[in-house]
């Protein structure tokens, strides 16, 4: 059993997820494990506690440097 988080309701929760699979087109095939909430029945992903030491928070783990991103690119 993995840990999810709930974006909606910030509700954390152990459940099974179950893999989805898709084709991104920057970078091929992605996959993650994801869970229904057990509060609204969104689909959640697993949850991830922030590394310790983290100097630079606001880069998402999943853009490059040079991103264009949901967070407003990297200011280049």
């Amino acid at each position: 059993m993995e840990t999810y988080i709930c974006k909606t309701c910030n509700l954390k929760f152990d459940a099974n997820g179950s893999k989805t699979e898709w084709i991104d087109a920057a970078f091929g095939p992605c996959s993650k494990m994801v869970a229904k909430c057990p509060e609204c029945g969104n689909e959640c992903d697993e949850y991830r506690a922030p590394k310790q030491g983290s100097v630079d928070n606001h880069h998402h783990v999943s853009h490059t440097p040079a991103c264009g991103s949901c967070c407003g690119g990297c200011g280049l």
